[in-house]
């Protein structure tokens, strides 16, 4: 009876150990176990994510996007800014904007070793930051100079910014902490202040005691080693990571069991268009192949809806601009048939091309980057809707290098293209002189007695300043304000602003309070993150 009752008491146990280490379905067999697979109150305590242990946790030197996605947790910045484009305080206890100045007090932070953080170490992250090759050197472009004054950090800046804010969510590290070794000369990785740090091994995250906020549940970060695009698509598509974010920047995607989020980029897709060519510099023909494009089909069709409809050209989440912003997500035929017969473009020929009193008829050609497959689609679908309307327009893929080589060149009449803009939701790389997508702009020649002044300026065009570029030269200098932009912007229509490209975030369905997630920090309410 002894020998029954003691193994009763060895199965129970048995099974009550069982029970207890169950909670791992979401981990692939041919991933290691971790030693601790403790819960807190139910819920699990740690995340899976993926990351490539030959990159460095370096947030100023990592090449992969793996990597770029974790040290999120690492490292605090100044400020994050959510899925609607609005700056968070993190670092920051208080930012203050004031024409060409901004200045940041902190809050009372500590690094992961117990020290403080000061106004020294935000000024040599900056600087970090700017010599480097990643986004926050491009973001921090107005910045003049970085001081100290009344003990808080003060951006000078080279022209009137205000929502300058948004810009400052570089990683703050320890001074010097980026040019320490081990016994063997190899770089450690950066003391940090961010919600996680790293563990002695390097190969994982844990909570960092020394954070200023408040953690919930999430205990731990476990990585598995996901060293190309290969591996990040099988640990993805198996379930082995809890949570997977791509831009799609590409036009793939690698797909993951579970929920998904849509996460705002704030990357315009547009209809570039070369004034210098007649009557593409008529202001009522570009309002006319604005109103001819239905951005709710091209969304669809091209993008597989991971776009959203632009109403203008700034993002449509943003609110700043969102009462201003009203250009129709739907074709709108009567608009673009009013705005050609302005024109003098009142009859269709035989192909239903619309024509002028000269016969001529209404044709364009429209380049676009032959290796972007999704973008050829997005041109096609463009060419088709225009067509419809009685604008004829034949499509031109060429490489990307000839792509450019037109651009420059000013070889093309219409293209299609993409921008990214920088968070402080400035858009002059599309519209000034010099800017990444400022191609085919218009140019005048100017008139001297000269004649041989005469014969060089035909040889050199001048840019003419346009009401575009007028009005974001006023905004630059504070004189008004960005609604003024984007109204002046939108009547001009110097380019067509078609659509807004999502990246996605994928996460384990027994997830909850994932929330507020944006391309600055996908885990921006981590701390709140609930797992069954």
């Amino acid at each position: 009876m002894r020998n029954v009752k003691l193994l009763c008491l060895c199965l129970a146990l048995l099974t009550l150990l069982s029970a207890c280490n169950g909670n791992t379905e979401n981990l692939s067999s041919d991933v290691p176990p971790h030693e601790s697979d403790t819960v807190v109150e139910g819920k699990r305590n740690y995340l899976t994510l993926l990351y490539s242990a030959a990159d460095s946790f370096n947030p100023y030197t990592l090449k992969t996007d793996a990597n770029r996605q974790i040290v999120k947790l690492l490292y605090e910045p100044l400020v994050r800014v959510n899925d609607r484009f609005e700056p968070i305080n993190a670092l920051a206890d208080s930012v203050e904007v004031s024409g060409t100045k901004c200045v940041v007090s902190l809050k009372n932070a500590r690094f992961s070793d117990g020290t403080p953080v000061t106004d020294q170490d935000v000024i040599y992250s900056y600087n970090l930051a700017k010599d480097s090759d990643t986004v926050y050197s491009d973001k921090l472009y107005e910045v003049e100079s970085v001081t100290l004054e009344s003990g808080k950090v003060v951006f000078n800046l080279t022209k009137n910014d205000p929502y300058f804010a948004n810009v400052l969510d570089f990683p703050i590290i320890k001074t010097d902490s980026d040019t320490k070794t081990d016994s063997d000369s190899v770089s450690l990785p950066p003391i940090g202040c961010g919600r996680f740090k790293l563990n002695e091994s390097h190969d994982g995250l844990i909570l960092n005691e020394n954070y200023f906020g408040k953690i919930k549940n999430i205990r731990e970060i476990r990585l598995i080693n996901a060293p190309d695009s290969e591996s990040v698509a099988h640990y993805t598509e198996i379930g082995a990571a809890d949570m997977y974010f791509t831009e799609i920047s590409d036009g793939n995607i690698t797909r993951m069991s579970g929920k998904r989020q849509e996460i705002n980029l704030n990357n315009l897709v547009f209809l570039g268009i070369n004034q210098n060519y007649a009557p593409l510099n008529e202001r009522s023909l570009r309002q006319a192949l604005s109103a001819a494009v239905d951005r709710v089909k091209l969304c669809e069709k091209a993008y597989y809806n991971n776009a959203v409809s632009a109403t203008g050209f700034f993002h449509p989440m943003w609110r700043e601009t969102s009462s201003i912003q009203n250009i129709e997500i739907t074709a709108n035929k009567e608009i673009t048939i009013e705005n050609l017969e302005e024109i003098g473009y009142n009859k269709l020929n035989s192909e239903g091309i619309r024509i002028n009193s000269n016969g001529t008829p209404l044709k364009f050609t429209l380049l676009v980057n032959s290796e972007n497959r999704i973008r050829v689609l997005a041109a096609n679908t463009v060419a088709a809707q225009l067509k419809s309307a009685g604008i004829g327009v034949t499509v031109i893929e060429k490489s990307y290098d000839q792509y450019i080589t037109a651009l420059t060149s000013g070889n093309f009449q219409l293209y299609l293209g993409e921008v990214k803009f920088t968070d402080n939701m400035d858009v002059s790389p599309l519209f000034m002189n010099g800017g990444q997508a400022a191609f085919g702009l218009p140019y005048s020649k100017t008139e001297t007695v000269d004649e041989a002044q005469k014969e060089q300026d035909d040889e050199e065009a001048k840019p003419q300043a346009t009401s575009s570029q007028k009005v974001m030269h006023e905004y630059h200098k504070g004189n008004v304000t960005v609604k003024d932009v984007a109204s002046v912007l939108q009547t001009e229509m110097s380019a067509v602003p078609l659509c807004y490209r999502t990246g996605v975030l994928f996460y384990n369905s027994n997830m909850k309070n994932v929330k507020n997630s944006s391309v600055g920090d996908i885990y921006f309410s981590i701390e709140s993150y609930l797992i069954n």
